[in-house]
């Protein structure tokens, strides 16, 4: 019976081998799982027991999948059918019109049959939303209780983005609001090289605690992509805008031509955790002295095996230096809930 187990745990082992792709990498390694796109130079197994690797196709020795493959040659040309490299730098794919074999470096996309052509899925616009909320309090010696939730919709293509945006903060400490904020807008960037691009932005803001009845900002300019990168963007602005200012008390409303400068900047670490800072410094163009600098960094955490729900924490600062208000600089510091969807 012992040796009956034995032999049938083995052939189930056998054939689990025999029908799941393998990778044998330059260190000596072997993986088993299946292989579900090989793109950008790098093939992607999702396995049972460490979930989707990613590994890149200069130290892979050799790859089978028994599998059919939807492959892109670098040319253009497309064929389907089992794929497998046997070390060096050649290919075989295995269509219904016979056996191809070229070199590992034409091939620009591999694919499972009922997924899409990765470069097709990369350059098609699509809507993407993002909701946040956090609450915070606390009961005893001293009472206070913050709320803060925002809305995010992004419309996003290979080369432009179309976004709005609402933010919600109020805040209380034993009884006296410390803040009261509502602030909302939309901006639409677009690139016509790998470099340059341009930009407009416009934002409405109401912040009684700040003595700011209406504070209106639109901008717009040129855009400059400095890093473009899977993994890593980073973009500069700068133009020229207009900011109009209505304060609370008997102050006189404020209107000045303004000179806009942004950045912003994302890192993704193994496709898990991703840090964004956002940085932009809006000075009078006939006062520089009269400025306005609002910093944002924060990093985000996914919660559970999905893509939907993540926490974010970061800071925020807001200053302005010349302000009706007590202090000229705000210090937020947050964390928020966030869930993300299409």
């Amino acid at each position: 019976m012992k040796r009956t187990t034995q032999i049938l745990l083995s052939s189930l082992f056998i054939s689990s081998i025999a029908t799941a792709d393998v990778i044998r990498t330059t260190d000596g390694a072997q993986l088993i799982g299946t292989i579900t796109l090989i793109d950008k130079g790098v093939i992607h197994l999702d396995t049972a027991y460490a979930g989707e690797l990613k590994i890149k196709q200069d130290q892979v020795e050799s790859f089978q999948s028994d599998a059919p493959r939807v492959v892109r040659l670098a040319s253009g040309t497309v064929m389907a059918g089992p794929i497998a490299s046997n070390g060096g730098d050649t290919i075989r794919i295995q269509s219904e019109d016979g056996v191809l074999e070229t070199n590992t470096a034409k091939v620009a996309a591999a694919w499972a049959p009922s997924a899409e052509d990765p470069e097709i899925a990369r350059n098609r616009r699509g809507w993407r939303y993002q909701a946040s909320l956090d609450v915070t309090g606390k009961n005893g010696n001293t009472d206070k209780f913050r709320i803060g939730a925002s809305f995010d919709a992004e419309l996003k293509g290979p080369n432009d983005t179309l976004a709005f945006f609402l933010d919600y903060e109020q805040a209380e400490d034993n009884g006296n609001k410390t803040e009261d904020r509502t602030a909302g807008g939309a901006s639409y960037e677009s690139f016509f090289s790998d470099v340059l691009g341009w930009y407009v932005r416009t934002e409405l803001e109401n912040d009684p605690i700040d003595n700011i009845q209406l504070r209106s900002t639109s901008a717009g300019g040129l855009s400059y992509r400095l890093l473009h990168k899977d993994h890593q963007t980073l973009v500069a602005r700068s133009g020229l805008g207009y900011r109009y200012t209505a304060y609370e008390n008997a102050q006189a409303d404020e209107s000045s031509a303004t000179v806009d400068f942004g950045l912003a900047h994302t890192y993704r670490f193994n496709n898990q955790f991703k840090m964004q800072n956002d940085l932009t410094f809006v000075p009078a163009v006939d006062d520089f002295s009269n400025y306005r600098v609002v910093h944002d960094s924060g990093i985000e955490i996914p919660v559970g095996s999905g893509d939907h729900w993540k926490i974010r924490m970061g800071i925020k600062n807001e200053y302005e230096s010349q302000t009706t208000a007590e202090e000229k600089m705000d210090t937020t510091y947050y964390t928020k809930m966030v869930y993300s969807w299409d």
